[in-house]
């Protein structure tokens, strides 16, 4: 492992960590308690929820097959 995939990795987690926190913030302020949301909205609510769960899940296996070899 040489130093600048090391400094990559560092500047891309720190990088996500804030937009992902910006990200929350911005929509956290606009959002409805699950008890009024429509049969619609909390179907598309939880199928995004799995869409982000997935996504991360294949980027951790993508970082440890990238530690690894």
């Amino acid at each position: 492992m040489d130093s600048g995939f090391m400094i990559g990795w560092i500047i891309g987690l720190a990088g996500g960590m804030g937009i992902g926190i910006s990200i929350g913030i911005s929509v956290g302020k606009k959002q409805k308690p699950w008890s009024e949301l429509t049969a619609s909205e909390k179907k598309t609510r939880i199928v995004s929820i799995i869409a982000g769960a997935v996504l991360f899940v294949i980027g951790v296996v993508f970082l440890l097959v990238r530690l690894l070899t």
